[in-house]
């Protein structure tokens, strides 16, 4: 693929470093400076965007309006999905929380997982999750995105609880606590807890490469479709050899 990169921070140039390694070309990197632009972007099959939430529409529509699909990194922009969605009728975008392969596997583990536990009460469910001391934001998308994956596979579940609890907890809560401490690129379990025994499920990332990785597997997919996507509409293995 000719892949051209938005966004040069710490996860651009994993994107940089996995797409030379998997024998892609880079058909042109953007920042501030230089910015993308539609006429920038015409060379490239697909872009792969790790900016900020301040830049990511403007990226997106750059690319719409390119005829470039997008695979978009960068969170805190999906209160506005229903006014992007338009922008993708003759190319698509992809966008997740979470690129990691492993994580997309794990989340379709807990949902199982959740779908069998439902029909047992005795077990109650938890999210823990636990970064780097410099990560901004808490819980993680990950972390919400299990919790939420939770909600949809137990009945008995209907809401998250993210703050630290204060007396009992209401049974039909879910807890998502977060820890803030070190250098962990990331570390996720979900827990199955009854009278008898606890199931613990566990994703831990050792660096950014299997980010990087899951978003040229995404670029890869999403490459001559029209709309848009999430990881969850992906076939992983067609992803691997499209």
């Amino acid at each position: 693929m000719k892949v051209a990169i938005i966004g040069y921070g710490r996860m651009g140039r994993e994107v940089e470093k996995a797409a030379v390694a998997a024998g892609d070309s880079i058909a042109g990197i953007f920042d501030i400076e230089p910015p993308a632009t539609a006429a920038a972007l015409g060379e490239a099959d697909v872009a792969i965007e790790f900016s900020t939430p301040d830049a990511v529409l403007g990226n997106m529509r750059v690319a719409a309006d390119a005829g470039v699909d997008i695979v978009v990194g960068t969170t805190g922009w999906y209160a506005r999905l229903e006014d992007v969605r338009p922008w993708f009728t003759e190319s698509a975008m992809l966008y997740a929380q979470n690129f990691s392969i492993g994580v997309n596997v794990f989340y379709r583990i807990v949902r199982l997982a959740a779908e069998l536990v439902d029909r047992w009460p005795e077990y109650d469910a938890h999210v823990a999750e636990r970064h780097h001391r410099r990560k901004v934001d808490s819980p993680s998308g990950t972390a919400l995105r299990l919790g939420e994956i939770l909600l949809e596979g137990m009945d008995r579940k209907n809401r998250l609880l993210m703050t630290a609890a204060d007396g009992e907890i209401a049974p039909e809560c879910l807890q998502v606590s977060s820890v803030r401490c070190g250098h962990a690129a990331g570390v996720h379990a979900v827990r199955f807890d009854s009278p008898a025994d606890e199931i613990e499920l566990k994703h831990v990332a050792r660096d950014r490469g299997g980010f990087a990785l899951g978003a040229l597997a995404g670029a890869r997919w999403v490459r001559g479709r029209r709309g848009v996507f999430t990881m969850d509409d992906v076939d992983l293995r067609e992803a691997v050899t499209r």
